[in-house]
C-alpha cells in the first residue's frame, strides 16, 4: 500500500509539470492568437512516466518516450482516479492476520 502510494505521489510530480506547461502555453497562445505552443518534453521524462503507468494499471501503449494519443490517455485516466486511502487500523490486523497465517507450519 506504501508503496502505491509512493508511486501515486512520484507520478503527480512528474505529471504536474507536463500538464501545467501545456496549460501554461495554452493560455499564452489564446492570447496570442495563435496556435498553442508546449515546450517539448525530454523523451526520458516521458519514458519514465510511461513506465510508472504501466505500474500503476494504466495502459500508455508503447514505452518510447513519445507523448501519443494513449500515453496522453492513460495519463488522464490516472488523474482522474481518486488516490487510495490509507490502510485502516482493520487493514493492518488483516494483514498481521496473514502473514501470521502464512508463516505458521
Amino acid at each position: 500500500m506504501r508503496q502505491t502510494m509512493l508511486l501515486r505521489v512520484g507520478l503527480m510530480m512528474m505529471v504536474a509539470p507536463l500538464l501545467l506547461g501545456g496549460m501554461l502555453a495554452v493560455g499564452a497562445s489564446a492570447a496570442e492568437g495563435s496556435k498553442p505552443r508546449t515546450k517539448a518534453v525530454p523523451s526520458s521524462h516521458v519514458r519514465e512516466l510511461q513506465e510508472a503507468l504501466q505500474q500503476s494499471g494504466h495502459d500508455p501503449g508503447p514505452i518510447d518516450g513519445i507523448m501519443g494519443p494513449r500515453t496522453k490517455a492513460a495519463l488522464r485516466k490516472y488523474v482522474a482516479v481518486p488516490p487510495p486511502q490509507a490502510p485502516t487500523p482493520a487493514d493492518q490486523v488483516i494483514a498481521r492476520f496473514r502473514t501470521e497465517r502464512r508463516e505458521s507450519p
